[in-house]
């Protein structure tokens, strides 16, 4: 049995918010009006670290992908970052080695 070569690509970030989180509420209303349907990742998760950080997984369906998104998600991020008074302090990208939900 020959194994299914996993393709897709991944993004992770750290995120400071200077004024303290936003609350779960307000970030998936964020979510909904400024990234549903309009980016090429098939997922994106956020989770808290503590009240000033969240880090946050993207999920593409290859490095192609991510690529080609990349001007319009720093566009976003550039514009959320000044409105939300946040900022990134770490980002790391790379091809997925497994997905649990993909077996």
């Amino acid at each position: 049995m020959k194994d299914k070569k996993m393709n897709k690509y991944g993004i992770y970030t750290k995120w400071y918010w200077k004024d303290g989180l936003a609350s779960s509420e307000e970030i998936q209303k964020g979510m909904k009006e400024n990234l549903q349907g309009k980016t090429e990742a098939e997922d994106i998760i956020w989770w808290k670290i503590d009240d000033n950080h969240h880090q946050s997984i993207m999920i593409y369906s290859s490095e192609e992908s991510a690529n080609q998104h990349r001007a319009q998600l720093e566009e976003f991020r550039k514009e959320s970052s000044a409105e939300l008074s946040i900022k990134m302090v770490e980002e790391t990208r790379g091809p997925l080695l497994a997905q649990l939900s993909e077996l």
